[in-house]
């Protein structure tokens, strides 16, 4: 017999009536448990207060996860919802506590309300153990008088989350001077929801509090738990500044798992509309649902289509997002776990693992973004062993698109990467003046690694904010309390958002208030609707009226890049990609009024603000002229193409890091004034980036692959929400060119023909220090390379920088021996190139110095390059070759040439490849020492025989020409 939910699913074509297509149902079977015994076992009172709980035997990742927390191991744990994980940290917190009574544990939740679940569920599993009631709540909501007795007599566990460790413990080291001392044990649970802006902060937060407990002698193991993503071991050890071990990653469950089936609908209309209706039709018939939102407005927009005119409906279903005041949060909490509430409407606000009772049904309204949340908000529902269902209603969004045209991966795919930037100069300034203010900071602090930080010290000191003591030893904070200063959630000081008579109804953070709380913004709280009418930038105050409209607005803006310092670069087929600091100017000069049905522009308006600028992270696609000639000469739109290319690729990079298109920003110039050249940027959209655009420089291939597949399968004719246009676009989403786009994609991935392409914009000059040689001689070396890919591949002789190298020979006259490097040693080989007094080779400058290029922002030509090829055209006016000169000179020649060694490359025959290599340099090397010696060289003209070749080469003269 079905199960109610199976029915459901089963009726979905039935129930959206034409509305929408059911594109793909799944079946995500039951998963059986798997156990293992602890050695030694529980001690008798917690093996009793736990299997009093129902719990027999534990799962077999939670009884590893023990054992490592036993022997003060850090572990982390990345395992699905429902399985197990606060006895993970529960028991090894209660066993440190029943062997040693002083010892003490801090566990850290990002969200108040999983505090107090933890919180009762850590006391009953106490008090069945005979501990009494060892766990108490220390955050923002715990009163005064109680804040001061835990000071005084810490409990045994503090539940806590990292803005009260960072303003209210960490803040006051002396007055938690025992609790630090004897802290063994640090619990941080959702760890996936530390990433990007708050995960940058709360890892400095971390570095402090462990440095404030090394002070008092103590060492606290971690116990970090973790929806499952790609990389928990990495993201731990940003977070933790620890190392992980592989046997310390624990991302394996066995927690068994009901039956989940999982629905793609893709509506005809806007999603929002088919959602509601699921919604109302899912709660009359007795499912309890919770529906996920992607956006404050589509919540409260659902909640009012829902209710509005259901007097049934009004009372069982509830909106839930961020900026609700708190006790409207933890009262809609309780409603829903008791069973009073059938239905909610929620933002991510109630994806993590707050109690909200059993549910049948999960309805996200739109891909949430990321593999890993839509399985953590699809694991809200069916837990106990019931069978549930998960049913993702898409947007007209391009990713949304994607998984429709290719439904399997919606599941099958793997989870993303957490990122994090743990070295972010500007949070990593904030936080050592909090460090300071806690103790003072001595130059060799191995927390706060200073040498690593000398920007952001040298900043600060300049600014008077970090004073040295007089011995020059130690650094102090020039104001005090700077904790005070450092919001860890928002990228900027929030706003509140208040009505004409002064209540506040809401709040917004400083990035997002110029774009969302500007005049005549509409703001949406609690079903009622809100027009901004003015934004008080001194006192950071949105006032607003209530009005009732039918539309939205959202902002227009300019965006201007600056290119600060290239960090990296690497050639990719028929481009070269770059990474750095940049510099973002944005101003907000407009917004539109849209219909909410439809979504049809009913006006734009003008604004005049202040640019926000700041600082982050991104990279940059160089776009060689050729590819703006082949774009033009097939009579498409240039500056279409690479707008549309740059909107593609934001839309699809949540495929390779947890995060939402809303967190990188993106800008195409047709020509940037710093590169000579069109170019695609891609950065991270907070002040010093959060590690998104670094990711994103190691998948550019699978990124504009999926580009690729995105815009070949989208059936509309010249782009469209699916595909090209994005709904955060500054200028209206004009020009694009979809059909341009595609092409120059291609063509940047090497699979189009491509024509000549012009020679590459010369790098930055690099300043190079060379020790000199004791005697007379010059220390030099002589380099050659072969590369992966002919000249004709990649547009002609003048893109050598696309060639990539396949290995590279560089003798030392010092050591006089010969070293090979592969691609990966490349940034090994220009390191020795600068402690060189001179480099020899034949057409380095041209053709080696070309290829190299692609590979580091250094200007080679700056190095000291004696080209023999060039001195010899210089002295005849014609060019000869290696081959030539070798045989009249020396009586030996080449062994092969440059298509044999690329296919030697592409055949794997890399001993073949490097033994050639390595032979053109000694034939170079002993070229270089006849002239030297001889002062000239030999080369064969016909009727004429061998003719000399004349060349100063001389030390002397060597070192006049390269002081």
């Amino acid at each position: 017999m079905k199960s109610k939910i199976h029915s459901f699913v089963d009726a979905l074509p039935g129930l959206l009536k034409g509305a929408a297509q059911v594109s793909h149902v799944q079946l995500v079977p039951p998963r059986a448990a798997a156990f293992a015994e602890l050695d030694p076992p529980l001690a008798a009172p917690l093996a009793r207060a736990v299997a009093s709980l129902g719990v027999e035997r534990l799962y077999d990742h939670q009884a590893r996860a023990i054992a490592l927390a036993r022997q003060g191991r850090d572990v982390v744990v990345a395992t699905p919802t429902a399985s197990g994980k606060s006895l993970v940290y529960a028991l090894p917190a209660l066993e440190r506590l029943l062997a040693e009574p002083r010892a003490k544990a801090l566990f850290l939740f990002p969200l108040k309300a999983l505090e107090q679940d933890q919180l009762a569920a850590m006391n009953e599993l106490a008090f069945r153990a005979g501990l009494g009631a060892p766990a108490a709540v220390y955050d923002g909501d715990t009163p005064q008088g109680q804040r001061r007795k835990m000071r005084e007599n810490p409990p045994a566990i503090i539940i806590s989350n990292p803005d009260m460790v960072h303003a209210g413990i960490c803040a006051y080291p002396q007055a938690w001077s025992a609790f630090l001392g004897d802290l063994r044990l640090i619990v941080i649970d959702e760890v996936h929801a530390y990433r990007g802006v708050f995960g940058c902060h709360v890892a400095q937060v971390l570095r402090r509090l462990t440095r404030l407990a090394a002070l008092r002698g103590a060492r606290p193991s971690f116990v970090l738990c973790s929806a499952t993503i790609a990389n928990p071991g990495q993201h731990a050890q940003a977070l933790t500044s620890r190392p992980f071990a592989d046997d310390q990653v624990l991302d394996f469950c066995g927690a068994p798992a009901a039956g989940r089936w999982f629905a793609l609908v893709n509506p005809v209309g806007a999603a929002s509309t088919t959602a509601s209706h699921l919604l109302s039709t899912a709660v009359r018939q007795g499912l309890s649902t919770i529906c996920f939102t992607k956006s404050r407005i589509h919540t409260e927009l659902i909640h009012s289509w829902v209710t509005r005119g259901r007097a049934d409906l009004r009372a069982s279903v509830a909106g839930y997002r961020a900026g609700f005041l708190p006790e409207e949060r933890r009262r809609i909490e309780r409603d829903l776990a008791s069973g009073r509430l059938a239905g909610v409407v929620s933002t991510s606000a109630l994806e993590m693992g707050i109690d909200i009772g059993g549910l049948d049904l999960c309805i996200l309204v739109g891909y949430p973004g990321s593999q890993m949340n839509t399985w953590q908000r699809g694991g809200r529902v069916g837990r106990a062993g019931r069978e549930s269902a998960v049913i993702v209603v898409a947007g007209p969004d391009a990713l949304d698109q994607y998984f429709v045209k290719h439904p399997t991966e919606l599941l099958g795919r793997p989870v993303e990467a957490a990122t994090l930037d743990p070295d972010n100069q500007d949070i990593v300034a904030q936080h050592l003046l909090c460090a300071a203010a806690e103790e003072p900071l001595d130059l060799d602090d191995r927390f706060f690694r200073l040498e690593r930080h000398a920007e952001a010290v040298a900043k600060l000191s300049a600014a008077g904010e970090l004073l040295l003591d007089a011995q020059g030893r130690r650094y102090f904070p020039a104001r005090q309390r700077p904790q005070r200063q450092v919001d860890l959630r928002g990228a900027g000081q929030s706003f509140a958002i208040v009505d004409q008579a002064g209540k506040v109804i809401g709040s917004i953070d400083g990035a997002r208030a110029f774009k969302e709380g500007h005049p005549g913004a509409v703001y949406l709280h609690q079903t009622r609707s809100y027009e901004v009418t003015d934004l008080e930038l001194v006192d950071h105050k949105i006032i607003a009226r209530p009005r009732q409209v039918d539309y939205y607005t959202r902002a227009r803006s300019e965006k201007e890049t600056e290119i600060l310092e290239e960090t990296g670069r690497r050639p990719v087929a028929n481009f070269l990609l770059r990474q750095g600091r940049l510099r973002v100017s944005e101003t907000i000069v407009g917004y539109e009024r849209r219909r909410i049905s439809g979504q049809d522009l009913l006006g734009v308006y003008p604004l005049d603000l202040p640019p926000l600028v700041f600082e982050t992270h991104g990279l940059w696609i160089d776009i060689e002229d050729s590819l703006r000639r082949l774009i033009e000469t097939r009579g498409l739109h240039f500056m279409g193409a690479i707008h549309a290319l740059e909107h593609a690729a934001i839309a699809m990079f949540p495929l390779f890091a947890l995060c939402d298109r809303g967190d990188v920003g993106g800008i195409s110039i047709p020509l940037h004034p710093q590169t000579g050249k069109a170019a695609v940027f891609i950065y991270d959209g907070v002040a010093g980036g959060v590690g998104l655009a670094r990711r994103c420089f190691e998948v550019i291939e699978e990124l504009l692959q999926r580009v690729v597949e995105l815009l070949t399968d989208c059936p509309c004719q010249d782009g469209c929400p699916a595909c090209v246009y994005s709904p955060k676009c500054g200028s209206g989403n004009k020009p694009l060119d979809k059909a341009g786009a595609l092409l120059l994609c291609r063509a940047l991935l090497g699979q189009e023909d491509i024509a000549a392409l012009p020679a590459p914009h010369p790098a930055p000059p690099a300043i190079v220090a060379r020790p000199a040689a004791p005697d007379g001689a010059m220390r030099y070396g002589v380099l050659d390379l072969e590369t992966q890919r002919l000249a004709e591949e990649v547009g002609g002789w003048a893109n050598t920088h696309l060639m990539r190298v396949s290995v590279a020979v560089l003798y030392d006259s010092q050591a006089d021996s010969f070293e090979a490097f592969g691609e990966k040693d490349i940034a090994r080989l220009l390191r020795r190139l600068t402690e060189l007094e001179l480099i020899v080779g034949f057409n380095i400058l041209r053709f080696d110095y070309g290829v190299l290029g692609a590979y580091s922002a250094m200007d080679l030509a700056r190095l000291p390059t004696l080209d023999l090829l060039a001195d010899l055209h210089q002295a005849l006016g014609h060019r000869l070759s290696l081959q030539a000169l070798g045989e009249a000179t020396l009586g030996a020649g080449k062994g092969a040439d440059g298509l044999q060694a690329v296919q030697w490359w592409r055949q794997g025959q890399l001993t073949e490849l490097t033994d050639y290599c390595r032979q053109d340099v000694a034939l170079t090397r002993d070229l270089f020492l006849f002239g030297q010696e001889r002062g000239h060289l030999l080369f064969e003209r016909k009727g004429q025989g061998l003719l000399r070749a004349p060349v100063d080469w001389s030390w002397p003269s060597l070192r006049r020409r390269f002081p």
